[in-house]
Formats: structure tokens, C-alpha cells, sequence
């Protein structure tokens, strides 16, 4: 398999030894075959991968010696093993010693604790399939999991055509799943998902990333859940989360050079001119697009060494380069997050701050409810008596929210509006629409936004809501505060600001005017499944 002589001394160390990883280095004489690493329980092959030249090491290892890195991801291991099991790293058969920082571990790990299972059942499962995938997961392998394949690939065949549709673009394999195509003809078997990618036709990264987050939102409005990265959106069909497509954006940039925002581990470079074109190949579970220089392309995303497997390649450690300004903003994460929770989740009643504020004898009969998302509490607030005009950027969610007031008759009292808080012009009319729909008193309401905002756009809101506050006028927010921060949180991919209540209780009062007559901060006051936030109740009148 290659490796070292065996005339030569092996040089090298494994630093690292965890739950989760094992790290560490090999020295070898510049032009030395690859180098084969092996991760054994006993004497039973666990894992192997391929030592990669460690550019960070360049200059310890001056002259004719080179240092290669390598790494095992271990996750499941340890319901394998126990006080009785000698985990070794070996090169050619001879095990490496392992230097934890400054402690000398020998060349043998022995765990403490036993696992649930035993390495003679590790053995079993290896024989049927089952491998480490590059995230320490023991998994069948992608290359045997024909269902799997299936699903996986109905699901890149409907984004690729929901995405030629729109915009005319192939969406074809990339990173791991096209390194399969073209080494392995098929899958790696110990990836995890399938990646696929478009070149973009803009030429900037902002703009780029900003048709990444439209792409983003036609998938979701075609019925799929949607989970927008910074650099990729993940795909999967609602309840099948295990099925996923990461889909990559590219553009060519200064220079006409091909470049992946999320990052390449090769040194070469990629041109426009390189760029052929796509082709169809047969792929298990269905057809898929490749690119025609796919070859060129694998070793510009990987390296020259690209035909070595490394269950150990992870990108944090290798990536080289990427195109850092093509990310995805909070704010464009954060528009998709919601558009995709508004199309996931629906609510049939009002939420607990309604309640609170709906009992309220002080409450006017107009709510102007801010970031009303899918309507909840604006339906809720119309089903009462009162008259509702609601704001909120995401379009699905004010669809969603127009349509359930429809269907429960509620039309004529309670209106909604696609409305971005951060362009004040668009508030400010929406604000004057809203006192225009009645005479009398009207409260602004907003529960759960304003931690979901970042502060200069929440200092913009709150000017445009001082400036149209009337005397007999209300204001009322629920918000997560500072105290809230390091507590148990259930939904976390989305962008939170956790701001002091006493602060904000000052705002209102010394800056904006407003008669606080009612205030609390604690925890009871909207309790979500094992989550019980520390929340800032606050209802406040301008005299």
C-alpha cells in the first residue's frame, strides 16, 4: 500500500488523542511514497487514511525531510472498546508514540470505561459494511446503502431542476461526492452527504451569496426544509433530515479564476477557460451532472494526492483557500431561517405574551404587531375583536399569515405586510398605514423580534416607533435578555442578540418618553418544551 522503508526509522508522534479525533504527524524523506496511517483496536484495522503534506511544517523539517499530517475521526469508537482494548496508530505495522501536549502515553491508548459494545462486534459490522465516516460515525457505508442512494438522489434530481428553471444553471457533483464519482465511480463510503454546486453568473461574492440566499428561499417555498451556512444551503425533504444535498455556490472572480467560497485544499488553480461544460453520468441511484474537466477540478478542491482516501480529511485542518467575501450574511441567513420556520411550523393559538396583553383592560382595539412572522398572534389578537395590521420581512411567513386569517374568516380585520425593518423609508409608511386604519389608540406590538434583530437596526425601529407614537399610544415587547444567554436553547440556528432588560427599560422611559406601566424579567413567562427563557415583559404609554 506504500509507506516507509523499512530501513527507515519512523519519525513521528499522534498529539492528539480525544472523544472525537486523533491527530498527528509522520517525518519522511522528500518523495517518499504515500504514506499509509492505520488505526487499529487489537490487532483488527479500525480505520486508515493517507498522511498530507503539512505546509505549516515546512520550515521544521528543512532539507530532505518533509512532515505529513494525519487524522482519525473516532466519535462511535468508544462503544467499542475498553480497559481491555490496546488502541495503537501505526505506519507499515509499527506504532507510533503518542505525545498528548507534554505527556509521554507510550505507544498504546487503553480506555477507561467500557463501551456498550465489544471490538469483536466492531469486527462483525466492518465485515458488513460498516465504516468510520469522516465525522467518527460508525455507518453503513454510503456505497452499500442503496436506499440511501435513492432518496438522496431523487432529491438532488428536484433541486437541479427547480434550480435550471429559475436560473438556468447546472447543478452539478461537487467536493466529496464528485471526488467519488471520478475516483471511486460512485460514493465514498465514509462521506455523510452529497454535494453539489452552480456557478453563479455574477462576478462579485456579495452578489453571489445574495443569489445563493434567492436560491435558498425558492426551495423553500417549493415545500423543502432549508438550513442557510455561510458558504452552502443544506437540502433535505421536511422529516427526512438524514437525506441532505449541500449546495454550493461558485463564481468566477478577479482574474477569471474559478473560486469556491467555502475553500479548496489544492494549490492549482482553476480558470474560467478551464471550465468545460457539464455531462451526465450514470450514478448509483439515478443520473447526475459532472463537469467535463472533473479531473482538474477534483485536484484544484483536494490536491495533487487527491487519488489517496483520507477518512480522516476534514476541512478545517486542510482547506487552503476560500472566498471569504461570497459568505452569507447574518441578515441573508437569517431571512432564510424564518422564511424556512414559517413554512415548517404553524401554531393554532395565540402565544402566552397575547394572552397577557389581550387581558390587559388598557389594551387599544388596534395592534400594529412587528415581526408578526406567520401570523399567530395577530390572528389571535383579530379572533378577540381587536384590528391587526402585521409587519415581517419574510414573504412565506406573510403568506402564511394572510391565508390562516382567510381561512378563519378574519380578512377584514386583520391585514399583513412584507415589511423589512431595516429600510425605516418602508417602515415609516407601513407605521402610517397602520394609524391610518383607525381613530383611536394604537398599541406597537412586538414579541420575540427585537433579540432577533441586531442593535443598529433595532435603533432604527425604535426611532421610527417614537416618531409615530400618539399620545393614548402603547408599546409592548417580549424579548430574551442578557440572563438568558448561556441557558438551554432548542432552536439555535438563527441570529440572537441577548440585550439588557434594565437598559432597555431606560430607553423607553429617559429617551423615548414612554410611562413603563408594567415591567418583569424572569423566567415562567413563555415556557417552549424544556426550554424556559429568561424574558423582559415590558408595556409602556406615551402619556
Amino acid at each position: 500500500m506504500g509507506g516507509l522503508a523499512r530501513d527507515q526509522e519512523i519519525t513521528g508522534r499522534v498529539e492528539e488523542f480525544s472523544k472525537r479525533l486523533v491527530t498527528g504527524h509522520v517525518v519522511v524523506p522528500r518523495g517518499s511514497a504515500p504514506t499509509r496511517v492505520a488505526l487499529f483496536l487489537d490487532d483488527l484495522e479500525a480505520s486508515a487514511t493517507y498522511a498530507t503534506a503539512d505546509p505549516d511544517a515546512e520550515n521544521d523539517h528543512p532539507g530532505t525531510h518533509e512532515a505529513r499530517r494525519f487524522a482519525f475521526r473516532i466519535r462511535d469508537l468508544w462503544e467499542y472498546v475498553g480497559p481491555g482494548t490496546a488502541i495503537t496508530v501505526r505506519v507499515d505495522g509499527v506504532p507510533l508514540p503518542i505525545r498528548d501536549g507534554v505527556m509521554d502515553r507510550g505507544t498504546t491508548y487503553t480506555p477507561r470505561k467500557q463501551g456498550a459494545s465489544t471490538v469483536e462486534a466492531f469486527g462483525e459490522a466492518l465485515k458488513d459494511g460498516y465504516v468510520l465516516t469522516q465525522k467518527g460515525y460508525f455507518r453503513l457505508s454510503k456505497r452499500l446503502d442503496t436506499a440511501w442512494q435513492a432518496a438522496v438522489i431523487d432529491l438532488y434530481t428536484r433541486v437541479r431542476k427547480l434550480v435550471a428553471d429559475a436560473y438556468g444553471y447546472d447543478v452539478f457533483l461537487a467536493y466529496g461526492t464528485l471526488l467519488g464519482a471520478v475516483r471511486e465511480g460512485g460514493y465514498i463510503g465514509h462521506d455523510m452527504d452529497f454535494d453539489a454546486a452552480y456557478i453563479s453568473r455574477h462576478r462579485t461574492g456579495q452578489q453571489a451569496a445574495a443569489e445563493l440566499a434567492d436560491i435558498a428561499m425558492l426551495l423553500v417555498a417549493d415545500g423543502l426544509d432549508v438550513e442557510c451556512r455561510i458558504f452552502a444551503l443544506h437540502i433535505s425533504n421536511p422529516g427526512d433530515l438524514d437525506t441532505r444535498i449541500d449546495l454550493f455556490h461558485t463564481f468566477v472572480g478577479p482574474g477569471g479564476r474559478l473560486r469556491f467560497p467555502f475553500g479548496v485544499a489544492g494549490t492549482s488553480h482553476f480558470e474560467e477557460s478551464d471550465w468545460l461544460g457539464t455531462r451526465e453520468i450514470d450514478f448509483p441511484g439515478g443520473r447526475a451532472l459532472v463537469p467535463i474537466a472533473a479531473e482538474k477540478l477534483v485536484a484544484h478542491l483536494y490536491g495533487d494526492d487527491w487519488r489517496l482516501p483520507k477518512p480522516g480529511f476534514h476541512w478545517s485542518t486542510d482547506r487552503i483557500a476560500s472566498a471569504k467575501a461570497a459568505a452569507l450574511s447574518p441578515a441573508l441567513q437569517t431571512k432564510v431561517y424564518w422564511a424556512n420556520f414559517y413554512s415548517q411550523h404553524s401554531y393554532t393559538s395565540g402565544s402566552t405574551f397575547f394572552e397577557f396583553i389581550n387581558a390587559r383592560p388598557d389594551t387599544p382595539a388596534m395592534i400594529i404587531d412587528i415581526g408578526c412572522g406567520d401570523g399567530r398572534d395577530s390572528c389571535a389578537f383579530a379572533s378577540s375583536g381587536r384590528t391587526v395590521l402585521g409587519l415581517d420581512q419574510s414573504p412565506i411567513g406573510i403568506a402564511h399569515a394572510t391565508a390562516y386569517a382567510d381561512q378563519r374568516g378574519l380578512g377584514d380585520t386583520c391585514a399583513f405586510q412584507v415589511c423589512d425593518v431595516a429600510n425605516t423609508a418602508d417602515l415609516g409608511r407601513a407605521l402610517d398605514e397602520g394609524l391610518a386604519r383607525v381613530d383611536g389608540p394604537v398599541m406597537f406590538y412586538l414579541r420575540f423580534f427585537l433579540h432577533a434583530i441586531p442593535e443598529d437596526v433595532q435603533r432604527g425601529l425604535m426611532a421610527a416607533i417614537d416618531a409615530h407614537l400618539r399620545p393614548g399610544d402603547s408599546f409592548a415587547a417580549e424579548f430574551r435578555t442578557d440572563k438568558d444567554e448561556a441557558n438551554l436553547h432548542i432552536h439555535t440556528k438563527h441570529f440572537r442578540r441577548f440585550q439588557n432588560a434594565a437598559a432597555f427599560s431606560r430607553t423607553l422611559s429617559q429617551e423615548l418618553g414612554l410611562t413603563i406601566v408594567h415591567e418583569h424579567e424572569g423566567t415562567g413567562l413563555s415556557p417552549y418544551k424544556d426550554e424556559d427563557p429568561v424574558l423582559y415583559r415590558v408595556v409602556a404609554h406615551r402619556l
